[in-house]
């Protein structure tokens, strides 16, 4: 399953040598919200972290939710 987000952070990191790590993370912020909340419930905004280790890029992706919407489930 290839996502549209994929792309757009390729984009940043090949246009951006330089990547500000705080623009990728608002970008994946933006990307991520829509998607989490088809499933759940936020009691809060999503925060993402990012941190370098050596050659790799590590990000944290952190939400609190009410609950988990039903799956598989029809409405009367």
């Amino acid at each position: 399953m290839d996502y549209k987000i994929t792309e757009r952070i390729k984009n940043i990191l090949a246009s951006d040598k330089m990547a500000d790590p705080q623009h990728i993370c608002e970008v994946l912020k933006d990307e991520l919200k829509p998607l989490i909340e088809s499933y759940i419930e936020l009691d809060s905004d999503i925060r993402v972290r990012f941190k370098k280790e050596r050659d790799k890029n590590i990000f944290w992706i952190e939400f609190s939710a009410d609950r988990i919407k039903p799956f598989g489930y029809i409405p009367y």
